[in-house]
């Protein structure tokens, strides 16, 4: 269905991430109302079995999480796990894992996804184990033994399932393309030996990288800066995924510009990821509520919860002069199902009901609108 979509309208694919509960409904809801394919990109810290503890997001496993959005009926909203692979977990990297065991840990969550009836699986052993110097050839060694074990398992269980595969991290650049088509030709011959279904995405730098809230890529959407990628250079990518009968997915698509975002379908873009935007809009808006009808005491133990939690520093510039109040704004998704949060954010909406506000819709409300922005800028509708 997502293909012939693509293909038909020639649009960009929107892929949001879960970032909360108001998300996915977002997500689901902008699905029913356009008749549009939504996909929902589940990361590991996210959402992830209950054999990892869950994730962040609502505390959903990943059964909880399939669950709760298949009982919507919206029979065109896709599940995808998101930058699946070792150390992509948590529990993986705080445990110091080895390759053996993070390769099974992977494998595991892969396996649970499956069961749970997701229809995405991305395969990406990106990251180095125990600081190991990894190379190219080691990273496609990893991806093809979870693509062998993760395809024969959904086979087993009599599950369909679909790939993507990445095998780096966005790093803000553009692709090497030697690079890329040595990937894509190991990866058809892979799939061709082993009678494997070949990926419906792969992964490509198209100079993109969110760092705060702003994008700091090399692709400059700034009309006063010509942009260090060219054009031309997204071409040959995404003419070399044509090549191999795969569709370009980017990553890292928050805050570009509605110039840049209507350029994607132009261009041929087969599929964008949008993630820490979404819950950045939803903290902007609920801190703006707080702070516009005094609930200061609430405000501050958001802010206070936000910065202790330590998660906006994964996100800071270099020198940055970000304020604690940036700091939440950045991170603050990561604390939505903090017990405290959770308490404070029930007794606010009971609150304000008395005033005929619902905080949640009017939070929905603001993260739809940064939906559409996409939708509307892919050719979606």
């Amino acid at each position: 269905m997502i293909r012939e979509f693509v293909k038909q309208k020639k649009s960009t694919l929107l892929c949001s991430g879960p970032m909360s509960k108001n998300c996915i409904d977002a997500t689901i809801e902008l699905s029913k109302q356009y008749d549009i394919p939504q996909v929902l990109i589940a990361s590991r810290r996210q959402i992830d079995s209950s054999d990892f503890g869950g994730g962040y997001v609502e505390n959903f496993t990943t059964e909880e999480f399939s669950s709760y959005v298949r009982s919507w009926g919206a029979d065109k909203v896709f599940l995808a796990r998101d930058h699946g692979g070792p150390y992509q977990s948590i529990v993986e990297s705080s445990n110091n894992l080895n390759v053996s065991d993070s390769m099974a840990s992977a494998k595991k969550s892969f396996e649970s996804d499956i069961l749970a009836d997701f229809d995405f699986l991305h395969l990406d052993p990106s990251i180095p184990v125990q600081d190991e110097n990894l190379t190219v050839d080691k990273i496609l060694s990893r991806l093809f033994e979870l693509y062998g074990h993760t395809y024969e398992f959904s086979k087993r269980n009599g599950k369909e399932i679909q790939f993507e595969l990445g095998t780096e991290e966005q790093n803000g650049y553009g692709q090497d393309l030697e690079q890329f088509e040595y990937f894509l030709n190991e990866t058809q011959k892979f799939c061709e030996k082993n009678k494997i279904i070949k990926p419906t995405f792969v992964v490509a730098q198209t100079g993109t990288k969110v760092m705060e809230y702003k994008n700091v890529g090399i692709f400059k959407d700034d009309i006063s800066t010509r942009s260090n990628l060219s054009l031309d250079h997204i071409k040959k990518t995404i003419g070399i995924c044509n090549k191999y009968g795969v569709m370009l997915k980017e990553h890292n698509t928050d805050y570009l510009s509605n110039e840049a975002l209507s350029l994607r379908p132009v261009i041929g873009i087969h599929a964008s990821n949008v993630a820490p935007e979404f819950g950045v809009v939803e903290t902007k808006g609920l801190l703006y509520v707080l702070n516009a009808f005094g609930y200061k005491k609430e405000f501050d133990l958001f802010v206070e919860i936000a910065i202790a939690s330590n998660k906006w520093k994964k996100w800071m510039l270099e020198n940055s002069s970000a304020s604690d109040i940036d700091k939440a704004i950045i991170c603050g998704h990561y604390i939505f199902s903090n017990s405290k949060i959770k308490t404070m954010r029930e007794n606010v909406s009971i609150d304000l009901l008395s005033k005929n506000i619902n905080l949640e819709n009017y939070l929905k409300t603001l993260i739809k609108q940064s939906m559409m922005r996409y939708i509307q800028s892919f050719r979606m509708i």
